[in-house]
């Protein structure tokens, strides 16, 4: 079959990995296997996560000093999973009726089967993930912070708020953030090590 597409699968968020593992075994168990592209990817089958590399503050010290360190990877799109597959009624049936996941992208509803990602988009995906793992390797973002990311400020006078990215600046190895304090919003540059990702973001 050669009419496979791919397709934006929605998720409970932090719940990407349990999703793809659980429709992997789940396309199997349903012999469904014939509508899915199982040689899209290798390791994962017709399902992809876009990740990139990240190290935490500890990570990133022994990286450093030549010691040998654990680099962890972080969904480009939290929330999200991908697949490529033939949208079949059995299929998408499947999918919508898996554990944490909350929808396929571009479904209107009402019976309305969702519509495909444009090559031309997961073309820009592919690319987006390649050009982290460039950056990574040349130590240009080790923690993998990238605007819009949800972080917890773990030291200083704003230690336990979370705040959204804005930017990051890699050469200074600062973050400019927004975290919401009594109603108000405020701006607050933060040091790159006083920050890790959010616990269920």
């Amino acid at each position: 079959m050669n009419n496979f597409k791919w397709y934006m699968i929605s998720t409970v968020r932090g719940k990407e990995k349990q999703v793809l593992e659980s429709l992997n075994n789940r396309i199997v168990a349903e012999n469904l296997t014939h509508d899915f592209d199982l040689n899209a990817i290798q390791d994962t089958g017709a399902f992809k996560m876009f990740l990139r590399p990240s190290l935490t503050a500890k990570e990133n010290e022994k990286r450093l000093n030549g010691l040998d360190y654990t680099t962890s990877y972080i969904n480009l799109y939290p929330g999200y999973i991908f697949v490529k597959m033939h949208m079949s009624d059995p299929a998408w049936f499947l999918i919508r009726n898996t554990q944490y996941v909350t929808g396929l992208v571009g479904s209107s509803g009402k019976g309305a089967k969702p519509t495909p990602v444009s090559s031309l988009e997961i073309k820009k995906m592919f690319k987006k993930e390649e050009q982290a793992a460039i950056d990574f390797q040349n130590g240009e973002n080790n923690f993998g912070y990238t605007k819009g990311d949800i972080l917890e400020i773990i030291e200083g006078s704003y230690k336990g708020w979370n705040g959204i990215v804005n930017s990051v600046n890699h050469k200074n190895k600062t973050i400019i953030m927004t975290v919401e304090k009594y109603g108000q919003k405020i701006e607050v540059e933060i040091s790159i090590t006083s920050v890790r990702f959010a616990e269920n973001e």
